[in-house]
């Protein structure tokens, strides 16, 4: 049976934040975990393809303002333009900052473009839901929604490469 007494030692050579005389590996660029370094994105890249996204989301929620819509349609861009511009801030954020984009926040945009292609389609004139009321803002959704996906895809699949191929130090013990 171990002694321990369930109270922290400060003692305890895991514990240690690379200062400790039986850790020589140093302590440039490393966080306390030790898992990741302190900045794995360096040259902030990724930041032109959230800050893409971001300007596709404003250009919708312009749009919904500018154009004369439908309800139903002015709704539904009005929050799919929140939502795609949110996104693309908060992953620019992020990256701008020398981290690693959100992979979530990445299929989110994805998923949304998605559905800023497939609304028109399902909700449109002959179902009874949302009616275009003018062809620039069927085109509008349908192109910005093609391009927040395909920018949402491939944001997504560079940062999870990126984060894969980050150089990982080993914890000491």
């Amino acid at each position: 049976m171990s002694e321990y007494d369930g109270t922290e030692n400060p003692d305890t050579p895991w514990r240690e934040d690379g200062t400790g005389k039986h850790d020589t590996r140093g302590d440039e660029g490393v966080t306390g975990g030790d898992k990741t370094p302190f900045e794995p994105n360096p040259g902030e890249r990724g930041t032109r393809l959230s800050a893409a996204i971001a300007l596709l989301g404003l250009a919708v929620l312009g749009q919904a303002f500018v154009l004369e819509l439908a309800a139903g349609q002015f709704w539904n861009d009005v929050f799919v333009g929140a939502t795609l511009l949110i996104t693309g801030a908060y992953n620019y954020a992020r990256r701008a900052n020398g981290d690693f984009g959100s992979t979530g926040v990445a299929v989110l945009a994805a998923l949304v473009g998605l559905w800023l292609v497939a609304a028109p389609f399902l909700l449109g004139a002959g179902s009874g839901g949302v009616e275009t009321t003018s062809d620039p803002g069927f085109w509008t959704d349908i192109v910005a929604g093609l391009l927040a996906a395909g920018l949402g895809t491939y944001s997504a699949v560079r940062i999870r490469s990126r984060r894969r191929a980050v150089d990982v130090r080993p914890t000491a013990t």
